[in-house]
């Protein structure tokens, strides 16, 4: 697999400036998390595995922070703050830079990538954002993360499924691959229908391919035949009936058979039509 073409350490050399302090120790209650981590969800146990870890050997590596009005924002090593606080620790190993925000995504998302941290939603929500952020193309942005274009664009893709089918691939039910052939469908409710397949009967990604090739070849249902037009005498029993009653009137059918449809909207109403229909107050 082709590495990241700019890895964490490259990007972050890039950030120094005159200002940047060196490495020490920070408040860890006066660091706030990083407004634009990719992460939106950190799994317990492996942070209850990183809390343990740094309660016997402390945090080996330092975090990345920038100053900010009232402490710092982290940077990179949001998962190590995260734990240090929930181990006890009063103060944190920090470097501390100077780092614009258009410096922050791109940061945080490499060192993610990095670590293979985001599932599958989560990564094409973090590339959208750092393509969208950072202005860039898809290609663009392949170069600079050294990812193939298309795994970019194919991740993006995701993010055109349902929010139920994305949360579906969240959670780890539907794969990366099931979730590509789901974009096959054309229509929303097909793609639903077949996640929920997908999932209720455990099929494979290439049953799922299999699936959307077989609905793609069928040809696509014929238009809803339009009712037949009313005649000028069914139109004029409504008309007199909405007069008659002061409310909507539909007839629906024919010479055969049919319905007459009254509508009520309290029940004075519906009492005030019963007093006219049966003629004698209830």
């Amino acid at each position: 697999m082709k590495k990241l073409g700019r890895g964490l350490d490259s990007l972050i050399e890039e950030t120094r400036t005159d200002s940047g302090g060196p490495t020490g120790e920070v408040e860890t209650m006066l660091v706030r998390p990083n407004p634009f981590q990719p992460r939106e969800e950190m799994r317990s146990e492996e942070l209850e595995e990183l809390v343990s870890s740094i309660r016997t050997h402390g945090v080996l590596q330092p975090i990345l922070v920038r100053p900010v009005e009232g402490g710092y924002e982290v940077v990179a090593g949001e998962r190590r703050l995260r734990a240090a606080l929930a181990a006890g620790l009063a103060k944190i190993p920090a470097t501390v830079r100077d780092i614009a925000d258009s410096q922050m995504l791109e940061l945080a998302l490499v060192e993610n990538l990095q670590r293979e941290d985001l599932n599958p939603i989560e990564k094409a929500r973090a590339y959208r954002r750092y393509v969208d952020g950072l202005g860039l193309t898809h290609e663009a942005a392949a170069q600079r993360l050294g990812k193939d274009r298309t795994s970019i664009t194919n991740q993006i893709r995701l993010l055109e499924l349902s929010s139920t089918v994305q949360e579906m691939v969240s959670r780890g039910t539907l794969s990366m691959g099931h979730a590509r052939a789901l974009l096959g469908l054309a229509s929303p409710e097909a793609r639903s229908d077949l996640a929920q397949r997908i999932e209720r009967d455990g099929l494979s990604v290439r049953e799922a391919e299999r699936l959307v090739r077989e609905a793609s070849d069928r040809p696509p249902p014929p238009p809803p035949t339009p009712p037949p037009a009313k005649s000028a005498y069914f139109e004029d029993l409504e008309r007199r009936l909405r007069e008659r009653f002061a409310t909507k009137a539909r007839i629906d059918g024919g010479k055969e058979k049919g319905r007459i449809l009254i509508e009520y909207y309290s029940m004075d109403e519906l009492s005030r039509l019963l007093e006219a229909l049966l003629g004698e107050p209830l």
